[in-house]
């Protein structure tokens, strides 16, 4: 392979895992946010969530209107994350360089 060739791989995958890290910090930081805009009456530390803030994720009826948009923004930031992990993982085992 080239020289030049080997740099445009190095890039792109260095580019690939820099938005998988940004997309990762992006989905918590957008999940601690939903968790944050719960209803009033739902108890974030009780048998509605079984004593696990994060379990309000799961369900759409705990959360307002603004906590379901940045719920939505949560799991974009997580499905983006999975597609760049993924993406080279499967790149890499189809070329042989995965060990």
């Amino acid at each position: 392979m080239s020289l030049v060739l080997e740099d445009l791989v190095l890039t792109a995958f260095v580019a690939v895992w820099l938005v998988a890290v940004v997309t990762l910090f992006a989905c918590v930081i957008y999940a601690i946010k939903a968790v944050r805009c719960a209803r009033p009456g739902v108890n974030l530390w009780g048998r509605d969530t079984l004593w696990n803030p994060a379990n309000a994720l799961l369900s759409s009826g705990m959360l307002t209107d603004e906590g379901l948009r940045y719920r939505r923004k949560s799991l974009k930031s997580l499905v983006i994350f999975i597609a760049c992990v993924g993406g080279t993982l499967l790149f890499a085992a189809i070329t042989g360089q995965l060990k």
